[in-house]
């Protein structure tokens, strides 16, 4: 990432912003390091590098490491000892591959997907692109001339490295960044929206249609988590009625029913990190958008919560004919919920096909 080293940080990608957090914690030498998840968000050959890293400069040093993922390999990879904890209890622990099969042995696979009928284009985009400029910087191609056309009821995978173009691409799409140049449109009803035109009239008419789920997600810190899910978002629901719609939507993003309802009048700052992506996640869904767009979804979820999802995405799809983009680094999760990926990289689509075809590129 030397050719980055005059960047802003609010230029990088979230994978490069989770880089440069862990070389400043190695580069202060510590006697502990401490490590909650760190390649949750990288791409797997660059989480690779991460953890060749962390062995070299931190492990094989001498230093005392202690690692939280979600991740199997991760723990494999990395450590010497595992604890299991479930609930704040110890479930197993002792050697790792041990411990981390036992573990696997417990998540259930994922819902088969059935044959859905997919509907005609919904999403068409041509040659888009969004170049950055700067005296620093020079001419910067996140997005370099993209053509997509996404069908109704697709679940659409967007898979590569760090720092692509992926999160632009997707923040494009919905209307939160300029294209420097291309044609976007949207389909609402039989008309198709132009994205590229500002205003209630352009794509102010199919932006409440549309969901997205950002890699650095957030939650209002002073609402609960009930209030997070209803009128903090506009959504006006009969107290009663907005608690059922909250519970279920907990539900379909992993919480145990018990669970969600104790949560509700907790503030995000009394949940995890991966609890809050959760409910993150339920505030896009709860919404019941036409089209959604997922931005590393899976980033903090443990492998059970990751078949959950995959469930819930595929049944909102066939309940409620919805339209998914989802950008994943998890490549089990992208074989699993989705229909077609394409490959991105250096701001260009290199290849479109079936998942399992695109994930050995």
């Amino acid at each position: 990432m030397t050719h980055r080293i005059t960047h802003i940080a609010r230029y990088l990608s979230g994978g490069k912003k989770q880089r440069v957090v862990l070389a400043r914690q190695m580069a202060k030498e510590p006697m502990l390091f401490l490590a909650d998840e760190p390649t949750g968000t990288l791409d797997p050959q660059t989480a690779e590098l991460l953890h060749e890293a962390l062995l070299e400069g931190v492990k094989n040093t001498g230093k005392t490491m202690v690692v939280s993922s979600h991740w199997p390999e991760v723990m494999k990879k990395l450590s010497d000892y595992v604890i299991w904890l479930d609930n704040g209890k110890i479930i197993d622990d002792g050697n790792p591959e041990t411990v981390v099969q036992r573990f696997m042995d417990t998540v259930p696979l994922p819902d088969k997907k059935t044959d859905t009928s997919i509907g005609e284009p919904i999403i068409k985009l041509d040659n888009v692109k969004k170049h950055y400029y700067s005296i620093e910087r020079g001419v910067v191609k996140a997005v370099d001339g993209v053509d997509l056309v996404v069908n109704e009821s697709e679940i659409y995978g967007i898979v590569g490295l760090s720092g692509t173009g992926k999160t632009t691409l997707s923040r494009i799409l919905c209307g939160l960044t300029e294209p420097s140049s291309g044609d976007i449109n949207v389909k609402l009803g039989e008309n198709w929206i132009d994205m590229t035109q500002k205003g209630p009239l352009g794509r102010g008419r199919i932006t409440p249609y549309i969901g997205l789920l950002h890699q650095e997600y957030s939650l209002y810190p002073h609402k609960n988590i009930i209030q997070n899910l209803t009128d903090s978002i506009s959504l006006e629901l009969p107290a009663e009625f907005g608690k059922i719609k909250a519970l279920h939507v907990l539900h379909a993003v992993g919480f145990s029913e018990n669970y969600a309802q104790s949560m509700l009048r907790k503030y995000p700052d009394e949940l995890s990190g991966g609890e809050r992506h959760r409910v993150a996640l339920a505030q896009v869904l709860i919404k019941e958008p036409k089209i959604i767009v997922l931005d590393e979804p899976t980033s903090t979820m443990d492998p059970i919560t990751r078949v959950q999802l995959t469930d819930s995405i595929i049944k909102a799809r066939e309940d409620l004919n919805q339209t998914f983009l989802i950008i994943s680094h998890d490549m089990d999760f992208v074989i699993d919920v989705c229909d077609v990926a394409f490959l991105m990289r250096g701001g260009k689509i290199l290849k479109t096909g079936h998942p399992q075809d695109i994930i050995k590129d």
